[in-house]
């Protein structure tokens, strides 16, 4: 009997040449799906809490539950992408992620509740196997992709932000709050064409298809079942290696002040500079694609910087971002800028730094499970805890301070990663740390 291990990998490479390119297409448009349902909300808060009749602290639940399934779920999605398949794992992502967006829509504070709970616990399969695909389809392009993944993500936070505002005035918040669907059925429909396209010829045990291996050159790195199905390290180990609970507590670190910005960024700007919901959710929107300075800052200057000193970077900016919009609200341009290349670079350079560290693709899926599961869990409370602050307190102050704190815990690991390097792994050419 296979263990769940063994089914991660197949034996026989994914299509090569345009089917290659129709798979990157297709992880794309689906990594435009993983992240923007969670910025729907911040845009219309005030329109959801007048339909739904809830305060701040409901209003920051539902940001926090699908964080908090991407924490507490996270063991359960290995499982399941474990014991099926990376592709059935990604139909149920984008299958769940359609019926969470429109329950979520559709009814009262319960309904609301009940499509985030559905909606948390599809995109963390999501958050999951999307690490699994780079590893595994695209491993002697591990760096690009992984840029072009954390870019998407911000792409499609950009596009809910910018977008669902105007929505609502046109057609009311709940259709505007479901307009996400709009780009989880075209990411269905090319994982349909993906999976129809026939594989590419089998390569030999322990490597890829066309003589590569996992870090590029021939000969140098092992792929296939067999290494997927004999890595030695269990997912109890991983609390003994300290780049692994390092990059969790960064993790959740940086999780924390970009969740809670993103969830609050809005309200702040409509309360500190009395700006109209629509342009606050295109500021929010100019924040998210700022990012993408960040999500393509990153690799290209991972070959000549170590990865642990581009976190530290990122910490520096989420660390001047609150600050600034704090004390100098009017000069929310700059602070759109450090905190999009904190934003995206902090997603790019944790997720390099896995890959990096990862020994071979079930390590890479224990690592993954790891970072992201202890991350989300610790960092889930992060909006809400700002929105109880704002609530009790009637200001910002507060809840402001407690993400220059996160941010300087973001600092304090990338430090320490800095201090431990690089063995054999999985990623393509793997940065220094």
């Amino acid at each position: 009997m296979s263990s769940p291990s063994e089914k991660i990998l197949p034996s026989a490479a994914r299509p090569a040449g345009g089917g290659r390119g129709l798979l990157l297409l297709a992880f794309i448009v689906t990594a435009l799906t993983l992240r923007s349902p969670l910025t729907a909300i911040a845009p219309i808060v005030n329109d959801l809490r007048a339909g739904l009749a809830i305060g701040s602290g409901t209003t920051g639940l539902l940001t926090s539950i699908p964080v908090l399934c991407f924490g507490v779920l996270t063991p359960l999605a290995s499982l399941v992408i474990g014991r099926t398949s990376i592709e059935t794992s990604v139909f149920m992502t984008l299958g769940g992620a359609a019926a969470g967006l429109v329950l979520r829509s559709s009814g009262g504070v319960g309904c609301a509740l009940a499509g985030t709970l559905v909606l948390g616990a599809s995109l963390t399969i999501g958050n999951i196997v999307s690490l699994m695909i780079i590893a595994r389809d695209f491993p002697d392009r591990s760096r690009i992709v992984t840029g072009l993944y954390t870019s998407a993500l911000n792409v499609g936070t950009m596009l809910s932000s910018a977008m669902t505002a105007p929505l609502a005035q046109w057609a009311g918040w709940r259709i505007a709050l479901a307009g996400v669907v709009l780009l989880v059925i075209p990411a269905i429909g090319l994982w349909v064409a993906v999976i129809r396209l026939p594989p590419a010829p089998s390569a030999p045990r322990g490597r890829m298809a066309g003589g590569r291996t996992a870090d590029g050159p021939p000969e140098k790195r092992a792929r296939g079942p067999a290494a997927v199905s004999h890595s030695p390290h269990s997912s109890h180990s991983l609390w003994r290696r300290p780049v692994a609970v390092l990059l969790m507590a960064a993790f959740a670190a940086h999780l924390t002040v970009y969740y809670s910005m993103t969830a609050w960024l809005p309200a702040y700007l409509m309360q500190a500079t009395a700006m109209p919901s629509t342009t606050a959710g295109l500021v929010a929107s100019l924040f998210q694609i700022l990012a993408l300075t960040g999500s393509f800052g990153v690799p290209a200057l991972a070959g000549r910087i170590a990865l642990s000193r581009l976190l530290c970077a990122v910490a520096i900016c989420w660390m001047v971002t609150p600050p600034g919009f704090l004390f100098a609200p009017e000069a929310w341009p700059a602070w759109c800028v450090t905190g999009g290349i904190a934003s995206g670079g902090g997603f790019t350079a944790i997720f390099m730094l896995i890959m990096a560290h990862a020994r071979d693709l079930r390590d890479n899926l224990r690592m993954s499970a790891l970072v992201q599961g202890g991350g989300y869990s610790l960092s889930s409370a992060g909006p809400l805890i700002i929105g109880g602050l704002h609530q009790a307190s009637g200001g910002w102050t507060a809840g402001f301070l407690v993400l220059v704190v996160s941010a300087g815990t973001l600092l304090a690991c990338g430090i320490g990663a800095g201090r431990i390097g690089v063995g054999p792994s999985l990623g393509a050419g793997a940065p220094e740390a």
